[in-house]
């Protein structure tokens, strides 16, 4: 009986851990959602070729510790619906604590993260924007919702100044959150 048991848990580690991560992946592959991923390799090469400047270690330092983003953006109303579902549900089962939430005519942003090892650092950094449309002005892309998922040992000091410098949609809501 204890060898069945022992099986099983082997069998349905790699889905349990996989759960968590993967949760947003159903919009990739979708013709109406931009999808980004960055993994841990692409951070590790990004520190490898930073150079030698003082602003090119301190973002090799910046992405050392993390394991993963993930950028979700659509512009279609019923697909930004399904995030917004999505974000819901995956917030009922990860414990994410909401860090801030901003609401205002333009714009609903949420962030939320898991703790890690000391007030200023966290596991995961989830923000879902919706309502963006109105926000974006006349240029070419007309986003209505963004998610952004990011894994890792993240220091909340100098994530708004990686998001800035990745040009990621909403990222500017990050720099509020850390006041």
């Amino acid at each position: 009986m204890k060898k069945i048991v022992l099986i099983i848990a082997i069998v349905l580690l790699p889905f349990i851990g996989n759960a968590q991560t993967s949760v947003f992946d159903k919009f990739d592959g979708n013709d109406e959602v931009t999808t980004i991923v960055v993994t841990k390799k692409a951070f590790e090469l990004m520190m490898k070729f930073g150079g030698g400047s003082e602003e090119a270690r301190e973002y090799a330092e910046m992405v050392g510790n993390l394991d993963g983003l993930k950028v979700f953006t659509t512009e279609s109303k019923s697909i930004a619906g399904d995030m917004e579902g999505t974000v819901k549900s995956y917030l009922k089962s990860a414990k994410l604590a909401e860090l801030i939430r901003v609401d205002d005519k333009d714009a609903q942003v949420r962030i939320y993260v898991k703790e890690g090892k000391d007030d200023d650092h966290v596991k995961e950094l989830l923000m879902f924007v919706n309502g963006l449309e109105k926000h974006m002005g006349d240029n070419d892309r007309k986003a209505e919702a963004v998610i952004v998922s990011l894994t890792g040992d993240i220091d909340l000091n100098k994530i708004a100044e990686l998001t800035e410098k990745m040009n990621i949609s909403g990222g500017e809501h990050l720099k509020k959150a850390n006041k």
